[in-house]
């Protein structure tokens, strides 16, 4: 008897050899905010060396007037990067309702 394919993905992780960080800013000296309670989400336009761009899910860590430290996730690590603050824009993560057992 032949099995029905099941759905979701099977096997290796992703290696994170194919990883191509994005251009970074270089961190500011001073005038630096971080975070002391949740991180705010954000959209945020990575680009990349060779002209690409890529929008993710990420979340400030630290800001300036200019820069923001974003992090987000590629291949099952946290990445950071610090952009130019024109290119995030803050997203809304909806409050889910716990359970009422939980």
């Amino acid at each position: 008897m032949e099995r029905a394919p099941r759905p979701g993905w099977h096997g290796i992780p992703p290696s994170t050899d194919r990883y191509v960080p994005p251009l970074s800013l270089p961190a500011p000296t001073s005038g630096i905010t971080e975070t002391t309670e949740k991180a705010p989400p954000l959209w945020v336009d990575l680009i990349y060396a060779d002209g690409g761009k890529q929008t993710v899910k990420a979340f400030a860590m630290a800001w300036t007037n200019s820069l923001v430290r974003v992090q987000w996730v590629e291949f099952s690590i946290a990445r950071e990067a610090w952009v130019d603050a024109g290119a995030v824009r803050r997203r809304q993560i909806e409050e889910r309702q716990r359970h009422r057992d939980g």
